[in-house]
């Protein structure tokens, strides 16, 4: 490939191939997936109504209008990429008065607490001493409690019940029961087998080293519990993202791997799901959504969006492959999260799927799009061979840069 472009000069024909295909997609996708351009890379994401808000690279948190794409407000003061997101609504004890409180966890090993309605920073906690990874709120009755995890190892609990008094938050507790940074966490309701709640939680956290350990929260002692010292094993490294379904769990890691976790001890182990890349996020599709079968999503680092339908994922064997319905392309680099919406917007009510990447693009698609992907028309150029320089031409090469004439 023959280029007058001097910053071309070095550059190999397989690179240059590659660059010239990256600006065929990224002009393709312009309009795929009804596409949000931010000014960051997107790392995480919270819908909450018609809102979504963006954990971002750019050190900020964003809030949003999903239906307009339009930004309504900014948090901006931690000194590092904004890697996680929760939300809380608070009621004041002494009038009444509901707000919402932000959380958000950074890179710079703070987590920063914002009444999100006036933009107003409340608190700071330092208390890790590593990148904040996930923050998770723990439901109960009485208290408010705040899960954090983070590189440092540590599982951190926070009480966060004193928001009401407007003093600042507690740790309760620090556990250090994973040996590696503690990636991601989540929840699910404890139900009996009538399928009714019976007021028990239990909390999943993943590991860099593939592990997800299975915790009991004792709500009344305010207290995280390892439940049997029990594990969940399969994946070979890092867990990026938990879900929970009725079912069982769901993980998935940069072993380019998804697996489900049965809750029912008399299930048959259940396949993994092999990805061409690492699997970055998931999204087990709410039965809300109108359509004849349960679907799964998977975000990877190839930047595309897998479907799979659930019903035959769970029929096969562990020997068996399982493939994909359908591949989703528009991203133009790794999808980092993938969240449910019901959009309430005349003309395109109904409920979305909003994904998020490392290309600065939230992007909404449509159960029509879950059924029939979007097609993404851009002929990708042939990456051909290179051949090296030979010993005496790499020297000649040198020659010449160092000629000052």
């Amino acid at each position: 490939m023959q280029s007058s472009d001097p910053g071309h000069l070095f550059q190999t024909t397989s690179q240059l191939a590659q660059s010239a295909n990256r600006e065929r997609k990224l002009k393709a996708s312009e309009k795929i997936g009804e596409p949000i351009n931010v000014s960051s890379k997107v790392l995480d994401l919270v819908v909450r109504g018609q809102e979504g808000w963006t954990a971002e690279s750019g050190f900020i948190c964003r809030r949003l209008d999903l239906r307009t794409g339009k930004t309504i407000k900014i948090y901006k003061d931690h000194q590092g990429p904004v890697t996680s997101i929760a939300l809380h609504e608070i009621r004041n004890s002494d009038d009444g008065n509901k707000w919402l409180a932000l959380f958000t966890g950074s890179w710079d090993k703070t987590i920063k607490i914002w009444n999100a309605d006036t933009g107003e920073l409340l608190h700071t906690l330092e208390s890790h001493v590593d990148f904040i990874k996930s923050l998770l709120i723990l439901p109960s009755t009485n208290h408010l409690t705040l899960l954090s995890t983070s590189s440092d190892r540590t599982i951190k609990l926070w009480d966060i019940s004193s928001l009401l008094s407007s003093s600042t938050p507690k740790c309760i507790q620090n556990i250090k029961e994973h040996t590696r940074p503690v990636e991601c966490s989540v929840y699910k309701l404890d139900i009996d087998v009538n399928g009714k709640p019976t007021g028990g939680i239990t909390v999943y956290t993943g590991d860099s080293l593939g592990l997800i350990k299975v915790w009991n929260w004792n709500g009344p002692e305010r207290k995280l519990e390892l439940k049997d010292k029990e594990e969940l094993k399969g994946h070979e490294t890092s867990v990026n993202q938990l879900a929970v379904t009725d079912e069982g769990l769901w993980s998935v890691s940069s072993d380019k791997t998804a697996i489900f976790h049965p809750f029912s001890p008399s299930t048959n182990p259940k396949p993994k799901i092999t990805h061409p890349s690492y699997v970055r996020s998931i999204l087990p599709i709410p039965e809300d959504f109108p359509l004849s079968q349960s679907l799964l999503l998977t975000g990877s680092e190839d930047e595309d969006i897998r479907i799979f339908n659930i019903d035959s994922l769970l029929d096969i064997g562990q020997s068996q492959t399982a493939k994909a319905k359908g591949i989703i392309q528009g991203h133009c680099g790794d999808v980092t999260v993938l969240r449910a919406w019901y959009r309430d917007e005349e003309g395109k009510k109904g409920w979305y799927v909003v994904s998020g990447g490392l290309d600065c693009t939230l992007r909404r698609w449509s159960v029509q799009d879950l059924l029939n992907p979007p097609v993404l028309n851009y002929e990708a150029e042939e990456e051909k061979e290179e051949i090296g320089l030979t010993e005496e031409e790499e020297r000649e090469l040198a020659e010449l840069m160092s000629d000052e004439d």
